[in-house]
């Protein structure tokens, strides 16, 4: 009897010994298209970051350079800032509207299917289309957000909303968070959904206020969708091209620009791809760093 029992386990291990090969097998044509796809332009990106790269020329390899001339290059260092202070305030916005909206779209009212429609509309709408609108908004002489405040009085002249460098990047920062609110909102609220209404109830009736279940049995039960949901949003917004190449171009005289828009005038406009890549290769390590901050900060283990 423990004869058979043996060999049954034997017979077991060497299944699932079996299995375990075979999946990794079938991984490898998936694995191989991937590397492909992004392993290979990353490696010769990369590599091209260490040279003196242009269009129509050969590349020569010149080491640290284009990285040591960074340290000095003052619309590196901004754009840099700019990004920071672009991604960290994005985040924040849109993570504390999109939960409350969410929050609040929970509840039982009248009309929630038509607001929970039209609060979709800013991320259904393609990312050209919403710049494009909200650049001719902002215009000073045209646009409907000066002519809106004029007629109410809260101002006496246009505000030059694309061309005062205090406020340009405000400006784009404005468009990201309403474009990005919809995706913390409906994350978060089908989150929400799933958590067992019992709970609260009996936290109600132990005589925790609105606050404590909120902090307390809310928080924790979305935590993980609230960790997704942030890191993803953190890529997005770190890398956003689209949205400040449109409506500002990284303008005027670069008070606005990020990163992204940095390497694209370094890349296009001054045809130095070697410098390009090496301001895009420069800020993997930050946000790295910021991907683990978020992971960290907004995961079940941060919220007790």
């Amino acid at each position: 009897m423990a004869g058979k029992k043996s060999e049954k386990r034997k017979y077991s291990h060497s299944r699932q010994l079996l299995d375990k090969r075979l999946g990794l097998l079938l991984m490898v044509p998936i694995a191989a298209v991937i590397f492909g796809i992004t392993g290979i332009p990353f490696i010769r990106a990369l590599y091209l970051s260490f040279t003196n790269k242009v269009v129509g020329v050969p590349e020569q390899f010149i080491g640290f350079d284009n990285y040591l001339a960074l340290f000095g290059d003052k619309i590196y260092w901004k754009s840099l800032y700019n990004t920071i202070i672009y991604t960290v305030g994005c985040i924040t916005a849109k993570l504390a509207l999109g939960l409350l909206l969410a929050v609040i779209l929970n509840q039982k009212f009248r009309g929630k299917a038509f607001f929970r429609t039209a609060l979709l509309i800013p991320w259904a709408l393609p990312g050209m289309v919403a710049a494009t609108t909200w650049r001719w908004m902002y215009d000073s002489t045209y646009g409907i957000i000066n002519s809106l405040l004029l007629k109410a009085g809260l101002i006496s002249l246009p505000i030059p909303w694309l061309s005062d460098p205090d406020i340009t990047l405000l400006s784009t920062m404005l468009v990201n968070v309403w474009r990005g609110i919809p995706f913390f909102m409906f994350s978060l609220l089908g989150a929400l959904q799933t958590l067992d209404g019992q709970i609260f109830e009996a936290a109600y009736v132990d005589g925790a206020g609105m606050f404590k279940r909120f902090w307390y049995i809310t928080l924790p039960g979305i935590s993980s969708v609230l960790g997704i949901s942030t890191l993803l949003s953190t890529i997005w917004t770190f890398n956003d091209f689209e949205n400040v190449f449109l409506i500002t171009g990284g303008g005027p005289i670069y008070s606005s620009s990020v990163i992204s828009t940095y390497t694209y005038d370094l890349a296009f406009i001054q045809n130095s791809f070697g410098r390009a890549l090496s301001v895009a290769v420069s800020v993997i390590p930050l946000m790295v760093i910021l991907i683990l901050v978020s992971q960290k900060v907004i995961s079940g283990d941060g919220i007790e």
